[in-house]
């Protein structure tokens, strides 16, 4: 395709989507993952913390919208290839930083390599030094596209997956020595499980400068700007109100 033609095609998607929002008829495709307890299907309705935040937001901004659960590399494609997607809970890095229009933080979310209590043997004082241990990744997680960043391996010192319960089953088992995974999710994974947190893992190492800010919503990039402000001042007027807050202390009790 031609430089010229790339750029009316993308210019058409622009004023498609403008016109498609205006419309009273238009309804957003909200897409996420099954990640308790920031989103997650209960009695056949998506609910979390992230959900709901997302769910004020679209109400103040009075747009209409399908929430739909798939699993996270679908949710992720989704929301890379279709114009009008919206995407949450989702971290932030290089990576995907212009791939996606970012309406705003949502969530907290705090980013550890867990091991095993009884794993005295294991002690990291800096990221480097987790190359000679194998650590379990969910595929295309904002977790493990950031270790892959820093040198890390696939089969070498990285082992992916696609079932959260299945990273905390392979530590259990010695599979893996080290499990990248959100505190909230890993605390949630083993109590569900039947394991009480503070006696089955320990915080090995906090990946401080990972999407420290938290977990956002963003959109498709072909998405309106006039759409994206839209979201973004309707997250700021709840930030302001305190509805955000509430919604965050109400999951942290």
């Amino acid at each position: 395709m031609t430089k010229p033609l790339a750029k009316l095609l993308g210019l058409l998607i622009a004023v498609f989507s403008i016109m498609v929002w205006a419309d009273d008829g238009f309804i957003l495709q909200v897409v996420t993952e099954e990640f308790p307890p920031y989103n997650y299907t209960e009695n056949n309705n998506i609910t979390g913390l992230s959900t709901e935040v997302v769910s004020a937001v679209l109400a103040e901004a009075k747009i209409k919208a399908t929430f739909r659960s798939y699993p996270w590399v679908r949710a992720y494609k989704m929301a890379l290839t279709k114009p009008n997607v919206l995407i949450y809970s989702i971290g932030r890095n290089k990576k995907r930083e212009e791939l996606f229009k970012w309406v705003g933080v949502i969530a907290p979310a705090k980013f550890y390599l867990f091991t095993l209590k009884q794993r005295d043997d294991i002690q990291i004082n800096k990221l480097e030094e987790a190359k000679q241990y194998l650590i379990g990744t969910f595929r295309e997680s904002v977790r493990e596209q950031y270790l892959l960043s820093k040198g890390f391996k696939k089969n070498v010192n990285i082992l992916s997956y696609y079932d959260y319960k299945r990273g905390l089953t392979m530590l259990i088992n010695k599979r893996i020595d080290l499990w990248a995974m959100n505190e909230m999710v890993a605390y949630h994974i083993c109590k569900s499980m039947g394991y009480k947190p503070e006696k089955l893992l320990r915080q090995a190492y906090f990946f401080a400068d990972l999407s420290p800010e938290g977990y956002y919503m963003a959109l498709n990039k072909d998405t309106s700007d006039e759409l994206v402000n839209k979201l973004r001042e309707s997250l700021s007027i709840l930030s302001d109100k305190g509805v955000l807050q509430k919604i965050h202390q109400n999951y942290s009790k």
